[in-house]
């Protein structure tokens, strides 16, 4: 009896080694993975850029359109050709 639950206990301690050998293992292999605080700080980046992107193309837009207008009233003001 005491050699069977010797036995058992040997078989019992091999898997848990190998259970943990295979964990040690997976956890080694994923160390270039991005955790959620990785994550979550590009977001914060990205939405910076963003942000700044939207407002660079806003000042963009509002100067192209403050010239084109400039250059229809420099147009409409031109004295006719033929008069």
């Amino acid at each position: 009896m005491a050699a069977q639950t010797n036995a058992e206990d040997r078989f019992v301690l091999d898997t848990v080694n190998r259970q943990v050998a295979q964990i040690a293992k997976l956890e080694a292999s994923q160390e270039h993975v991005a955790t959620k605080a990785d994550v979550e700080a590009v977001r914060g980046e990205l939405r910076t850029e963003m942000e700044k992107l939207k407002s660079d193309l806003t000042w963009r837009i509002v100067i192209a359109m403050s010239i084109m207008t400039a250059i229809f009233a420099a147009i409409v003001r031109l004295p006719a050709a033929g008069a």
